[in-house]
């Protein structure tokens, strides 16, 4: 049976280096070090490749080794670019629509990001309970204890991610980062205008054999919302990222990833918006002969070497 291996990213940087010396990243000498480890013991493909390989057009004598990264962040134009470039590689970005704005807005995930690193996980966890007392409809609400989603956080970080993504009402959780957003770290559309990539910026690396995909309008998790809400957060992707970047065709991949931030309704109207495949963050390989199209597992760069032997011996 022919396998692949779907590594997934986020934040490729130096976080020394940045005025967030806590986000969890994968530093540009981790990354190139996980390139090597990969490149010698897979096929690499792009997603052309990887495409036909799920048509059965395609077959390896090797497992084959897929990279794709989240969130579409400017750390993937400064940093993975040119490292995929220098070595005759590819990746699939998945680009968020409402960062590719005019005057994008700062995300709730990555709001909660940069917040625990510049607050960390008590110091957020207690904003966030200060917080929720002038919010009437939240104010029964307690952190919920942890369920392992969140397997590389501490249980504050567990627990508040938690709230933030799976309890609260969208529209709380939204006012509450944003007001602790502007307090602790500052102008919203300046920091959105450094952490995304630019649509010009998808139009380069397009140009030079990236591939592109859609990642919803605002990265919320599929299953809170009712279908017709669902339809609304993948419709247009398609064509935005045809108009940016000419392909043929456009992956999907659903916000958080995990089994229970999707439903029967996210995969059927992924499919109904014309994408030719859709990723989740189920920790499998994907085996060409059985993996859904619409449901296809990757695996975290922190669960492969370099990444994973540093942890377990730290």
């Amino acid at each position: 049976m022919s396998r692949c291996l779907v590594v997934f990213y986020h934040y490729v940087r130096d976080p020394a280096k940045t005025e967030f010396p806590d986000i969890k990243a994968l530093t540009p000498d981790q990354f190139e070090a996980q390139l090597d480890w990969l490149q010698q013991r897979y096929t690499m493909v792009d997603y052309p490749t990887f495409e036909a390989s799920l048509r059965g057009e395609w077959r390896s004598s090797r497992p084959c080794a897929l990279l794709t990264f989240d969130d579409g962040l400017t750390d993937h134009y400064q940093a993975v670019f040119p490292a995929l470039t220098r070595r005759g590689l590819s990746g699939v970005f998945f680009v968020v629509g409402a960062t590719l704005d005019a005057t994008p807005r700062v995300l709730n995930v990555h709001r909660a990001h940069f917040l625990l690193a510049r607050l960390g996980p008590e110091g957020f966890a207690d904003e966030v309970r200060r917080g929720l007392v002038d919010l009437p409809e939240a104010t029964a609400c307690e952190l919920p204890e942890s369920s392992g989603l969140y397997r590389y956080d501490g249980f504050d970080a567990q627990d508040v991610k938690r709230l933030l993504n799976y309890e609260l009402p969208a529209a709380t959780a939204d006012a509450l980062l944003s007001e602790l957003f502007c307090r602790h770290i500052g102008d919203e559309a300046a920091f959105a205008q450094e952490l995304y990539l630019t649509p010009d910026l998808v139009a380069e690396m397009a140009s030079e054999g990236m591939t592109f995909g859609f990642h919803t309008e605002r990265h919320v998790p599929l299953s809170r919302l009712s279908r017709p809400l669902q339809w609304a957060e993948v419709q247009r992707g398609v064509a935005a990222i045809t108009g940016l970047t000419g392909q043929r065709s456009t992956p999907f991949c659903y916000p958080y990833g995990h089994a229970q931030t999707y439903d029967r309704d996210s995969v059927a109207v992924v499919e109904k918006a014309g994408y030719s495949t859709a990723f989740t963050a189920v920790r499998e390989m994907v085996r060409f002969e059985e993996s859904s199209r619409y449901e296809l597992p990757r695996i975290d760069t922190r669960d492969l070497p370099p990444v994973a032997q540093e942890r377990n011996v730290a």
